[in-house]
């Protein structure tokens, strides 16, 4: 099967997103060159872009009209009914990669040639060395990024739900628990209290082991009876789903691959703020135990948390009869802040029925503790029970349902 070189549909975007917003040209200078784009017309009208803002010279379809012909209106026209993108990162990387592809389609051409030609190996070698060298010079590899100290923004942490359960924005962040604990019931009211304090604007819950309908239920106990809200707009900015998961990290063979659909995701979930995913496991499709690929998966998602502006949380079973994180040791290592939920039990250490759960921090590496002002908070979970009628009480015991 002949490798895929090229993706219009990208080339068309990207292009859409630099006319309507021309600021992205500062943004990624570094990435967006003539050579990555494979249609002749576009690499004509990138051309054209880049020269003008080279120049400082304002533009917009009408002067790009203007400078490039009439001839190419059609073909603006189309460009500009994509719609634009904020961010390119995961388009240009696409773009990249298939301009390198490209250029080592050709390199394999010229080699070939050479052969039949019955070129000598001095040959050879030289026109390898240099097709080599002419895809380096324009496909540099970004390996890292580097930054000046005193041309870095000096921010603090921020957090979402600061006064109730601390959770850092622009990263990635993990909650464990037995089953039956409540889990599905703390990130619930965790995203209707971030929509309230106003950080979040929209969030995006995967509740993949739970119908929506019962997750539905649950939300209405906790919007309507446990916090006693009216607002209905709140609503509309929390979504959740039910659909079975992706598996972002795989088994191919006897290698593990990134499947193609993480990028696919991203976009889907470009909106939201503040993403919710449970359980963990569900997206992860390897060996549970291997640090290694633990550690690959985890940087997919803490790199988009970070570029994108993502406050992620994980919600991750925990080992049998503990609080503590399934598998391995690279899920907590990779996040910046854990969080263990475990029922409460008397001195004796039987099980009190209570709408309350114990939140232990078990890991913070952006002082959550100065806010709580310890490491185990109680927090109420479930509106309480009298004879099938749900208040918040000290009485009885807790929601059947969790």
């Amino acid at each position: 099967m002949q490798e895929k070189i090229y993706n219009i549909d990208i080339e068309t975007t990207v292009l859409s997103s630099i006319i309507f917003k021309p600021t992205l040209l500062n943004k990624y200078n570094r990435k967006i060159k003539k050579n990555i784009f494979y249609s002749p017309t576009y690499r004509i009208i990138i051309d054209k872009i880049l020269n003008l803002h080279k120049n400082n010279k304002v533009f917009d379809v009408d002067i790009l009209v203007k400078e490039l012909g009439v001839k190419y209106g059609n073909d603006l026209i189309y460009i500009l009914s994509k719609n634009p993108a904020s961010n390119l990162d995961d388009y240009l990387d696409i773009l990249q990669d298939f301009s390198v592809k490209r250029d080592m389609k050709q390199l394999a051409l010229e080699i070939d040639k050479g052969l039949e030609l019955n070129n000598s190996r001095i040959e050879l070698q030289a026109k390898i060395n240099n097709l080599t060298k002419k895809i380096n010079i324009e496909n540099e590899l970004d390996l890292f990024e580097i930054d000046n100290i005193d041309n870095i923004n000096d921010v603090e942490v921020e957090f979402i739900c600061q006064k109730w359960l601390p959770i850092p924005i622009r990263t990635v962040s993990l909650i464990t628990a037995p089953g039956g604990t409540g889990k599905s019931w703390l990130i619930l009211q965790l995203a209707i209290k971030a929509i309230v304090e106003g950080k979040v604007k929209k969030a995006f819950i995967w509740l993949s082991e739970d119908p929506k309908e019962i997750s539905k239920n649950r939300f209405n106990k906790i919007f309507y009876e446990l916090l006693k809200l009216e607002d209905n707009n709140i609503k509309s900015k929390i979504d959740i789903s039910d659909s079975p998961t992706i598996q972002f990290l795989y088994d191919d063979y006897r290698k593990v691959e990134i499947s193609p659909l993480f990028y696919h995701f991203k976009i889907k979930l470009e909106k939201y703020d503040l993403i919710i995913l449970d359980p963990l496991i569900a997206f992860y499709g390897t060996d549970e135990n291997n640090n290694s690929n633990a550690r690959r998966f985890m940087q997919l998602f803490t790199d988009w948390a970070n570029k994108e502006n993502k406050t992620i949380i994980f919600i991750h079973h925990s080992t049998k009869n503990t609080t503590q994180s399934r598998g391995a040791s690279a899920f907590t290592d990779a996040v910046r802040t854990v969080y263990e939920i475990d029922k409460i039990k008397n001195k004796e250490g039987d099980l009190i029925n209570t709408n309350q759960r114990i939140i232990k921090l078990t890991k913070d590496n952006y002082g959550i503790s100065n806010f709580l002002k310890t490491t185990n908070v109680k927090r109420e979970l479930f509106p309480m029970k009298i004879s099938g009628r749900s208040i918040k009480s000290k009485l009885i015991g807790v929601h059947e349902d969790f």
